[in-house]
């Protein structure tokens, strides 16, 4: 059965106090574990040195806490190993490799990856095969550093060549490493409309390493129970598989800004109702 000890807070929605905020208000709040969202104004890696993640970590395991994942941003950046440019991609590979070095720093085993934004004018073919190649070159750094790669879908609005469970499971077959694996994001494909947690558990069985445990209209990555989402027959559907990854809590939704600790604790409550 999920356990609350199983949900991790995220910094996504706390952009505007500081990290070190984020970090003290999850301690005061009960969690144990964070998905740390690598990105400004908190940690934009162009801007850090080694050094300074080492002393970030300090702190983090002074709290008590656990990074569980390590998330670059990648959708708004210019980050996409779909792009049909060779140098594009190149630097794109380059990126994720770095962050997945630096993630070792956190003492962190996951590195989220996407494949970015595809262009409708583009053949599907060739950029499933960018993709794959992309993949494998960034594999052999996740291979060598011993990090996990889960893999998110995409919207139909954002890609038309991975936006489904059948997508991420194709692609862990035919990169053929250890280190790839799924992740299913709630609000995601229910935006996108063609999957349910269902689809995810049966495509992908035990490569299925991440959630991202968020309420929608869809849209909107919402705390569990704000939207209109399914959430307690994805919760039973987690269990009956005895799920035993982490749920993490990717609230985006600008209404969480301003007071980001309440969302937080609103969601500690929906779980504390919800799990048994």
């Amino acid at each position: 059965m999920v356990q609350i000890s199983q949900v991790a807070a995220a910094n996504y929605h706390y952009k505007r106090y500081s990290l070190e905020y984020f970090l003290d208000s999850v301690a005061k709040l009960g969690f144990h574990n964070i998905e740390l969202w690598a990105s400004g104004p908190h940690l934009h890696l162009d801007y850090f040195r080694y050094q300074d993640i080492k002393k970030l970590n300090t702190k983090i395991k002074e709290r008590g806490l656990k990074t569980i994942c390590f998330t670059p941003e990648q959708y708004v950046y210019p980050v996409s190993i779909s792009h049909p440019d060779p140098e594009y991609r190149k630097r794109s590979v380059e990126f994720f490799c770095r962050h997945i070095e630096a993630a070792s720093l956190p003492e962190c085993d996951k590195v989220l990856v996407t494949t970015g934004i595809a262009y409708l004018d583009v053949d599907e073919t060739e950029m499933w095969k960018w993709c794959r190649e992309s993949l494998g070159e960034i594999c052999k750094t996740a291979e060598k550093e011993g990090i996990y790669l889960p893999v998110e879908a995409f919207t139909s609005f954002t890609t038309q060549v991975f936006n489904r469970a059948e997508h991420i499971s194709k692609m862990i077959k035919e990169v053929g490493s250890p280190y790839l694996k799924g992740l299913a994001d709630t609000d995601v494909m229910e935006t996108t409309g063609k999957d349910t947690i269902h689809d995810f558990i049966r495509e992908l069985g035990n490569n299925l390493m991440h959630i991202h445990f968020v309420d929608g209209n869809p849209g909107g990555h919402l705390v569990p129970g704000e939207g209109r989402l399914a959430m307690t027959e994805v919760l039973r559907e987690l269990n009956s598989i005895d799920y035993k990854g982490y749920l993490g809590l990717e609230l985006l939704d600008r209404r969480y800004v301003m007071n980001p600790e309440k969302a937080l604790k609103d969601s500690l409550t929906w779980f504390e109702k919800h799990l048994e």
